[in-house]
């Protein structure tokens, strides 16, 4: 187990680090104001399920392998950002679509009927987009490290830190979809949606440039 003074450490470094905004809240965000509360969590536990493998990539060495070898760090940061490329073409050209479903399916009190499929794909893009960030490689395999009690059982206490970050990130983004889906109504114009998914395509082009061209 971690010790209670590393945990008073941990603990709300681990929550700033989740709120801070990145591809994972601008995923959220998008799916939440466009698909819906329900797309939204899912891709919220996509996300978290991220979390718990990059943890275990950590615990068992993977990470160090992946972070000590240019090539694979390479290929998996260029797989990254080759994803979140394809998620802002796929939102950029996504934006009509996904309005006409809303707009199709909406119940009496304004929430949209989840079209087959719309959430597991959701909890794949949130898994993703997770699983293929190489910073959190990075993170998992230089920040965890630094609470862990080296006279102690490692992967119980990877596994403790892991799973308050997973939680914490799970938390902080099942609130968030509920936060947005109370303001949908407001935003469910096409002429919104439209724009929105213009924004969060060009922001996930962004993204996998920055990680693209940035060195880690």
């Amino acid at each position: 187990m971690v010790s209670l003074e590393n945990l008073l450490l941990y603990v709300p470094l681990a929550g700033l680090l989740v709120m801070l905004p990145g591809p994972d809240f601008a995923l959220i965000t998008r799916i939440s104001l466009a698909e819906g509360r329900g797309s939204g969590q899912a891709a919220a536990c996509g996300v978290a399920l991220g979390i718990m493998v990059h943890t275990s990539a950590a615990m068992l060495g993977i990470s160090a392998v992946i972070a000590q070898s240019v090539t694979l760090f390479t290929l998996l940061r260029y797989a990254g950002a080759a994803y979140l490329f394809w998620m802002g073409l796929h939102a950029l050209r996504a934006g009509r679509e996904v309005t006409a479903a809303v707009v199709r399916h909406s119940g009496q009190d304004g929430e949209a009927q989840p079209v087959r499929g719309l959430r597991r794909r959701a909890l794949r893009q949130g898994f993703l987009t997770n699983v293929l960030n190489p910073k959190a490689v990075v993170f998992f395999l230089t920040m965890l490290p630094q609470f862990l009690d080296p006279h102690a059982a490692l992967w119980p206490q990877f596994l403790e830190l892991g799973g308050i970050m997973a939680l914490f990130c799970l938390g902080w983004y099942l609130l968030l979809a509920a936060l947005l889906h109370r303001i949908r109504a407001i935003f469910a114009r096409p002429a919104f949606q439209a724009w929105l998914h213009r924004l969060t395509g060009l922001i996930f082009i962004g993204f996998s440039f920055r990680l693209a061209l940035e060195k880690i």
